[in-house]
């Protein structure tokens, strides 16, 4: 990495406690003890359930020789002369702005992906196009926040000459912040939906935080919008060029038609024109294949090399993967759940047909505040009228949906509640047959991969 104690002081804006030595050396920079070495910058990140000062001995121990804190207390005095102490106000802050200050040293073009949902789809799949022609840096896994993105920034090398960064939130101004820090020559609006609403409120504060993006697109820069969202129809901007995706040909500059949905995934035209296959399910996976495709020919990636990008590109893992075990097919979206992204799901497993059942294992949907209930008795009702064959329910919110779907008229012999996901697979095991397709659906933190498990289990 070619920076200098002395840079890092100036860009995290702290005070030196110790007189700085550049003969020390500069390593990595991180905020994991764990993956220290020698010379190595340790962030002293805190959180709720733990505080980077207390990590500070191992640290040292692994060969760490620069330190940015905000409680030099904590600080060890006997160790005090061997290395360089930085004090900052907040740590978090210093090392986004640390992540800045390193990003203006490249002149490399970035996308900042954001939205309800989509934005890991997108991400991998204009990533994977772009690298026909680039050399392409991206979020590993899902680190969009405001440790993730720094930290892959702080991946920068001269051999890049893209960026493809998602950017999560859950609370008002965490967007606006991200892509600060990434300076943006584009951004991608997904869709807006309810998501991550005990701090952001409703619709309205979830479609203001993720707007927060386009103040920081580099004048002249691209914005692309999903044009089927109702909540982006009016995104426009005098300072950036607006691209928009859709299912049809009004109001949209890339649109997909003679779509055809399989069990092995999804072929459409492109404008009316060139043929695109993905092994992506859904016809909201359309669109995420959409901005992908907009976003890859506006930075010049050859068409025939996005085509092949999009047939070769592997769903995420745990969104709406398809998995073929003992004959019963499953449509794996377990990896996280709301509102928008359940809908999907559901109109998803409807749209195919099978010779045998169709199943629904979903569990709780988190996050929503106050309007948790609402949301689910919401999906209950939904679930009653696409009419599946059997619906298991994991978690105390996911009861609500099964009993609003009672309410509404689904047969109670059809409609299963369980504890956990262990249970659910238990029941989910007892009935299927060779034929039969299921949907499995929660947020991360019901562990609704768990019921696969127990499918594997049984299987040997």
């Amino acid at each position: 990495m070619n920076l200098t104690i002395s840079q890092i002081l100036k860009a995290v804006e702290g005070t030196a406690a110790t007189p700085l030595r550049d003969s020390l050396g500069l390593g990595n920079i991180s905020t994991d003890s764990r993956q220290l070495g020698k010379n190595d910058v340790f962030f002293a990140l805190g959180g709720p359930n733990f505080d980077g000062h207390d990590f500070i001995d191992a640290a040292i121990s692994k060969g760490a020789r620069h330190f940015v804190v905000s409680n030099p207390a904590k600080f060890p005095k006997n160790s005090k002369t061997e290395v360089n102490l930085i004090v900052v106000p907040d740590v978090l802050k210093a090392y986004g702005n640390l992540a800045a200050f390193f990003r203006g040293q490249f002149h490399v073009p970035a996308v900042a992906i954001t939205g309800s949902s989509g934005k890991t789809t997108v991400k991998e799949l204009a990533a994977q196009a772009l690298s026909s022609r680039f050399s392409v840096l991206k979020n590993h896994g899902t680190e969009n926040n405001l440790v993730g993105v720094p930290k892959t920034i702080l991946q920068l090398e001269s051999s890049h000459e893209m960026m493809v960064l998602e950017m999560g939130t859950n609370q008002p101004g965490e967007i606006s912040r991200l892509s600060s820090i990434i300076s943006p020559q584009a951004a991608v609006l997904t869709l807006i939906g309810p998501s991550h609403l005990e701090k952001l409120k409703d619709i309205e504060g979830v479609r203001k935080e993720k707007m927060g993006v386009v103040a920081n697109v580099e004048r002249g820069g691209t914005l692309f919008v999903n044009g089927e969202d109702a909540r982006l129809v009016d995104v426009q901007s005098g300072s950036h060029r607006v691209v928009r995706v859709g299912l049809t040909k009004d109001g949209n500059d890339y649109f997909a038609d003679n779509i055809w949905c399989h069990e092995t995934g999804t072929s459409f035209q492109l404008n009316g024109k060139e043929v695109f296959e993905t092994s992506l399910i859904g016809r909201h996976n359309i669109i995420n294949s959409l901005l992908a495709i907009a976003v890859a020919l506006t930075f010049g990636a050859p068409m025939e090399d996005i085509r092949r990008s999009l047939k070769e590109f592997k769903p995420v893992s745990g969104r709406l993967n398809l998995k073929n075990i003992e004959d019963v097919i499953f449509i794996d979206d377990s990896y996280n759940s709301n509102p928008v992204s359940f809908r999907a799901a559901l109109e998803t497993l409807k749209s195919f047909k099978t010779r045998g059942k169709k199943g629904v294992v979903f569990g709780d949907m988190l996050e929503l505040g106050s309007q948790a209930e609402a949301f689910h008795r919401e999906a209950g009702s939904l679930l009653s009228q696409l009419m599946f064959d059997f619906v298991i329910a994991t978690g105390p919110l996911a009861n609500f949906a099964a009993q609003e779907a009672l309410k509404n008229g689904v047969n109670s012999s059809s409609v299963y509640m369980a504890s956990d996901s262990a249970e659910a697979g238990k029941i989910c095991r007892g009935l299927v047959a060779a034929g039969d397709m299921v949907l499995v659906k929660g947020s991360r933190a019901m562990k609704m991969e768990k019921v696969f498990e127990y499918f594997k289990m049984e299987a040997v």
